[in-house]
């Protein structure tokens, strides 16, 4: 991927990371660090700006879970529906059964 490449979701996202972290530093090509090292520097600018180090919150966080409404919704419904069987059973009993 082209980090120039402003037309992609992954150019607008680096271009978003790199201003919530403040201007990219300059890029010096004579100093060359090891992957850990790499890892390390990014960890600790994300740690000492506040941001994730991923820049994006969890899944979680952006689609809550709806099971909580849901259940309260299949509970209410069965609530209903028992109550009106136990209705419609009183009309048929005194309907049937009842004194004319």
């Amino acid at each position: 991927m082209n980090d120039q490449d402003t037309s992609s979701v992954w150019g607008r996202y680096r271009n978003a990371k790199n201003h919530a972290m403040g201007e990219p530093m300059e890029k010096k090509e004579e100093m060359e660090l090891t992957l850990e090292q790499l890892e390390e520097a990014i960890a600790q600018i994300a740690a000492s700006s506040g941001v994730p180090e991923t820049g994006m919150p969890p899944r979680s966080v952006v689609h809550p879970s709806k099971r909580g409404q849901l259940s309260r919704w299949f509970y209410r419904a069965l609530l209903v529906l028992f109550a009106g069987l136990v209705a419609g059973l009183f009309w048929w009993g005194r309907h049937h059964y009842g004194t004319e």
